[in-house]
């Protein structure tokens, strides 16, 4: 073992998140006991993937582990707190998943008085949901954030750290205050503007057909999180609401002074065009962060029956998961082009072998 490992680690909630923590777990800490805590029918089919080892039944059982991962919705961590504390071990290091830090660390801090709570946010999400779409590489290479509480010891927040840099993960540690400021900016605004981009479109009504058919390429990609569910988002807009308020209006007044450029000077865009570009090469590439990244490969076919099906079966065969598949050009008598979008530039590359092996032309 290159991390120290924890015996057992309950998890509460096993979901997409939760999991994909059981399974990334029991591939790089076979003898770590995973114990679960959700509905009877979840953690029925949690245990068939082998996230977990077994099943709690009560709160107060998943709390005798050495680790408890709380991997639920915003509101829901913040009310199983109180509930949780009394039966935690002042050993016993608590963590948590929520993709907004400040209000759940500010409950924690008052609740454990041992300095082992630790909040985390992994930033690893996809637009899938559930015990189905987890997957033990989740959290490869995906930047994890690590957000202590004033009393948290240090040698539980070092332990903490090994353990997910073991999983796969890159670990920041942050102030919970100025982690939600930073998400407010490149995780929540940007889907709040994917779904009004994607409204204003369908809103032209008689127009909204022609204006969809040619919003392909850029306009896709630029829109993909639109498609993510409300229910995910309803707990993070409430709990980041004023950091996201604060977000809004510095990009409304943005919006506002490109607004009265282009009626009055529109070269002064240029230095805003020239900004962006420079800021932009500075993302790194090689790491998930707020808004998880797809690789992309494009699949030349010919004009004939059962392709697509073809590739799908050979990279499944393969256990390749596809994120997404475009078509991106058809022409009768010659063929098309699919785009297949993969987790990560290791499946995409992996999966451009497999159909090249198979004569199939690739680019990507």
């Amino acid at each position: 073992m290159t991390a120290p490992h924890f015996k057992s680690i309950s998890i509460v909630g096993v979901g997409l998140i939760g999991g994909s923590f059981g399974l990334a777990i029991k591939k790089r800490f076979r003898h770590s006991r995973v114990i679960g805590f959700d509905k009877p029918s979840v953690l029925r089919r949690a245990l068939q993937r082998k996230a977990i080892d077994a099943a709690a039944s009560t709160l107060a059982e998943a709390a005798a582990s050495d680790m408890v991962l709380l991997a639920m919705p915003i509101n829901e961590i913040v009310r199983q707190l109180p509930w949780l504390a009394p039966h935690v071990s002042p050993d016993t290091i608590v963590t948590d998943v929520g993709s907004v830090k400040s209000e759940i660390v500010a409950t924690a801090a008052r609740i454990f008085p041992h300095g082992n709570f630790i909040g985390g946010h992994p930033m690893a999400g996809v637009e899938l949901t559930g015990i189905d779409a987890a997957h033990p590489l989740l959290f490869e290479n995906a930047v994890y954030v690590l957000t202590p509480v004033s009393t948290t010891h240090r040698d539980k927040l070092q332990r903490l750290a090994d353990f997910l840099h073991a999983l796969g993960a890159r670990v920041m540690v942050l102030d919970a205050k100025v982690h939600d400021r930073v998400a407010s900016a490149v995780s929540h605004l940007p889907q709040l503007t994917a779904v009004a981009l994607m409204n204003v479109v369908g809103k032209k009504h008689e127009e909204a057909a022609k204006h969809l058919n040619l919003a392909a390429g850029g306009f896709r990609d630029l829109t993909r999180i639109a498609s993510s569910k409300f229910d995910i988002w309803k707990d993070i807009l409430q709990s980041n609401a004023v950091e996201i308020d604060a977000a809004l209006k510095m990009f409304i007044e943005e919006l506002e002074s490109y607004r009265k450029s282009i009626k009055s000077q529109p070269d002064q865009l240029e230095s805003e065009f020239t900004s962006s570009r420079a800021l932009r090469i500075r993302i790194p590439k090689t790491m998930k962060g707020f808004l998880y990244p797809l690789s992309d490969i494009f699949v030349f076919v010919k004009d004939k029956p059962g392709q697509l099906a073809k590739i799908t079966s050979l990279l499944g065969e393969s256990e390749l998961n596809i994120k997404d598949i475009e078509v991106v050009k058809v022409r009768e008598g010659t063929g098309g082009t699919f785009r297949l979008s993969f987790a990560n530039d290791a499946e995409k590359d992996f999966a451009k072998r497999i159909l090249e092996k198979s004569g199939f032309e690739v680019a990507s």
